[in-house]
């Protein structure tokens, strides 16, 4: 049976998996292109047996399907070597289950984070992550790839946050990882083995979910004056002081652009949150260390507004007056923060480049841009030399189309490669979910 065929012999049958409402044809699919490339058609369930049946008729036929959330992050990863359909779990948006005094919320996969951030408002609670684009990333795609924000820093990340899951798996069966509680596991937790997964494994359907008490206040400063070097000596010392930042990064590149820097140069910017009296006696703390540094300490007036922007960057960043640019992320050991910034900043002009650390955990992402897809292509090159001489990796999280067949996104091959393509043969042996995200064969 030919391509067409096939496609015109499925339609009918994934219109009963789905319902007339749940399917997409070839004339609406525009929404679901990945750079340029359609899918034939897209299905959108409403519940998780709509999913599972639509995924079981895709692997019987040997359709491979891309799961889809908000579309905010399918850049990350290559093309899918294969792309036939769609599966789109946004109207998945139900909270399933709510429990403020055991401080945990289930929700579908296709509720966008700022929905959720709006009812756990009403009980003073909030999910202390803060991926970028959170209008419309979706907890299915946060999970799948792993996205997190400065708030890393004091709550951890999505590994730490994610208590269970249910999973549609290639051939649509479904099944459920952890539980609604807060415990330890005593077993390999499966949770983990989908988190950043990329929906390579399995469609994350349903997710649990830690949450925390709302902040009084929350408070926020930058210090500035010193340079890069400087500015990692003294988040160590903060770090390793009796002071619980919820955000501390370093900023180097055009801070102002970024998320609202006082002046140009490295920057340090360290937030606070709890009850009054606790972000002032920091406050407090943080003002003697930070001059006895050589720092000036400039407060931050409008706090929001500041997350928000460090919390999107460099998703929502874009430098003036250049037509080519790559968003980037890397991980060094936390010490190595600066010394990895540096590198980088050595090997590239200071108008091509930004960038911000996570130094708790060793978390650096930003943005390279040039004028010629070639120039990017070299810059690209230089930067994952730079961060390759500090022992840490760099990972394209977003590229134009004209270079994307150019570079590669993961970077080299990772040693456990083997061990990754078994699990893929395992969990996926068909090749249905997402192929070619990672690597050849995954």
């Amino acid at each position: 049976m030919t391509d067409a065929a096939l496609m015109t012999h499925l339609l009918p049958a994934l219109r009963e998996c789905v319902g007339p409402d749940g399917l997409r044809e070839a004339a609406a699919t525009a929404a679901y292109a990945l750079d340029g490339v359609e899918p034939w058609a897209a299905v959108v369930p409403c519940d998780e047996n709509e999913a599972s049946r639509a995924l079981a008729l895709a692997s019987e036929h040997g359709l491979a399907v891309v799961p889809w959330g908000g579309g905010a992050h399918q850049s990350v990863g290559h093309l899918p070597t294969r792309y036939d359909l769609a599966l789109d779990l946004r109207r998945m948006n139900q909270i399933r289950a709510y429990e403020p005094a055991d401080m945990t919320v289930t929700v579908h996969a296709g509720v966008t984070v700022t929905d959720l951030q709006r009812v756990l408002a009403e009980a003073d609670q909030f999910f202390p992550l803060d991926p970028p684009l959170p209008d419309r990333a979706t907890i299915g795609g946060v999970v799948a790839a792993n996205l997190n924000g400065p708030l890393r820093c004091r709550y951890g990340t999505v590994r730490d946050l994610v208590l269970g899951m249910r999973v549609a798996h290639a051939d649509g069966t479904i099944t459920k990882a952890g539980a609604r509680v807060v415990k330890n596991a005593t077993a390999y937790d499966v949770t983990k083995l989908h988190v950043g997964a990329h929906g390579t494994l399995g469609v994350v359907l349903e997710a649990t979910l830690r949450v925390q008490p709302r902040p009084a206040l929350e408070r926020g400063w930058w210090l500035v004056g010193a340079p890069v070097e400087e500015c990692q000596t003294l988040a160590t010392r903060l770090l390793g002081s009796h002071l619980a930042p919820n955000r501390l990064e370093v900023i180097v590149g055009d801070g102002r652009a970024i998320c609202g820097s006082p002046e140009p140069g490295p920057a340090l910017m360290i937030s606070f949150a709890g009850v009054q009296d606790a972000v002032e006696d920091q406050a407090a703390a943080l003002d003697g260390l930070a001059r006895r540094a050589g720092f000036r300490i400039v407060a931050i007036e409008n706090g929001p507004a500041v997350w928000r922007m460090l919390q999107d960057f460099p998703w929502g960043f874009t430098m003036h007056g250049t037509a080519f640019r790559i968003a980037w992320r890397a991980s060094v050991l936390p010490s190595d923060c600066a010394k990895t910034m540096q590198a980088l900043a050595a090997g590239i002009p200071p108008t091509g480049m930004a960038m911000a650390a996570t130094v708790a955990h060793g978390v650096l992402r930003g943005e390279i841009c040039a004028a010629r897809p070639d120039d990017l292509v070299v810059r690209l090159r230089e930067a994952r030399e730079a961060v390759s001489g500090v022992g840490g990796f760099l990972v394209v999280t977003a590229a134009p189309a004209p270079i994307r067949g150019a570079v590669t996104m993961w970077g080299p091959t990772p040693g456990d490669a083997a061990l990754m393509r078994q699990l893929k043969a395992a969990f996926d042996p068909r090749g249905v979910l997402n192929p070619g995200r990672f690597i050849d064969g995954l």
